[in-house]
């Protein structure tokens, strides 16, 4: 089971990330902010992390340079959630920040749900 963790200061986001992946059989790991994100990262080691562009403590931006700064964890995949108008330069800077995705919300589930899929048998074949 592919455990993903979520970092999003928004209940109700979490809370659909949470009805959509559990009944596809991934272990969901919450958090709300981006300290408790890095905590819940650093101690779970997820599969995968899914993180909100602008959350309380800091930026998924930030928070996903930090996961890939670290040796025991720069190779979980990570994803860039936003709700935001999204220009060309936020989707670059995502990029550039180590992110292998980048998600707008409102989103679409199956393609939600197939870009994960992708993203972890990529990662489980290479590791």
């Amino acid at each position: 089971m592919h455990r993903i963790l979520i970092v999003d200061d928004e209940e109700t986001v979490l809370t659909s990330l949470k009805r959509i992946l559990k009944p596809e059989g991934y272990e969901v790991l919450l958090a709300g902010n981006f300290e408790t994100g890095w905590e819940a990262c650093k101690r779970e080691k997820p599969d995968l992390a899914i993180l909100d562009v602008s959350m309380p403590g800091g930026s998924g931006m930030d928070l996903c340079r930090r996961i890939k700064a670290d040796p025991e964890l720069k190779h979980i995949p990570v994803f860039i959630l936003t709700g935001v108008a999204v220009v060309v330069e936020n989707r670059v800077e995502g990029l550039k920040s180590g992110a292998e995705d980048y998600i707008v919300k409102p989103f679409n589930q199956e393609e939600l749900l197939a870009r994960i899929a992708r993203t972890l048998k990529f990662h489980h074949e290479t590791a």
